[in-house]
């Protein structure tokens, strides 16, 4: 028998052969928890389905499925990383409410200068800056689903490793989701709060009818995750997000 969950996923993509399925462990997250003695039995953290689009060899299209499961307080989330060569990254939330926490060092990884946390709904896309690390945190009490868009990019996971997270973990205290900052850094500021709006220059509509999945029949509206460096005055955080 199929499953509902599975029916439901399939709606949202189909798979073919290029697409890599990687499952991310709890085991393989306790370098990155807050309190990584709480993780009881290994098991599938969360899901990331890797290259369901590619445009012109450029850019790819993934989606990640993020299950809520709470280890000692700490609500579900991404491992966490920087980009490499600082390219920027399109999501959208396809279902349940995410968190994205970003954060900006200016040399010294242990020195975060600006950290931020996004809050969007389904149907928002949010836009993550070219020299920003960033992970994912599901917010809401079902699976969060994402989708991206991004440059075939390497990823920097060992920054985040070394410092045993984001600069900030989320945590469930007295059933509100508390930022406490993350003592293994040297430096952290107080975080920002913010919602996403839209970014024309960008190709980036908030309204629910224009999903990014529709963007694969005009790469050229993604050409800025390619060429960033056109399109610095709109990448931006006082132009892609209003502080709440």
């Amino acid at each position: 028998m199929v499953s509902k969950k599975k029916l439901r996923m399939e709606n949202i993509f189909s798979i073919t052969k290029k697409t890599d399925i990687s499952k991310r462990m709890l085991f393989d997250m306790k370098p990155v928890l807050f309190n990584p003695d709480a993780a009881g039995n290994n098991e599938v953290y969360y899901t990331v389905f890797r290259n369901l689009a590619i445009l012109e060899a450029k850019i790819r299209y993934d989606v990640t499925v993020i299950p809520q499961k709470k280890i000692a307080g700490e609500t579900a989330k991404t491992f966490g990383h920087y980009h490499k060569d600082n390219y920027p990254e399109l999501y959208e939330v396809l279902e349940g409410h995410a968190y994205f926490l970003v954060q900006k060092h200016s040399g010294d990884p242990a020195v975060i200068t600006e950290a931020y946390v996004i809050e969007a709904s389904a149907r928002d896309k949010v836009v993550i800056l070219p020299d920003m690390g960033h992970l994912s945190i599901n917010a809401g009490e079902t699976d969060l689903v994402l989708a991206n868009w991004i440059s075939l990019v390497e990823y920097d996971y060992e920054t985040i490793k070394k410092y045993h997270g984001g600069c900030y973990y989320a945590i469930e205290k007295r059933g509100a989701l508390e930022f406490e900052k993350n003592i293994n850094y040297k430096s952290v500021p107080e975080i920002k709060k913010l919602r996403p709006r839209d970014m024309p220059e960008l190709n980036v509509n908030q309204d629910k009818r224009f999903p990014i999945w529709d963007l694969k029949s005009s790469p050229q509206k993604l050409e800025w995750l390619i060429n960033p460096e056109k399109y610095k005055e709109f990448l931006t955080i006082d132009k892609l997000y209003n502080e709440v």
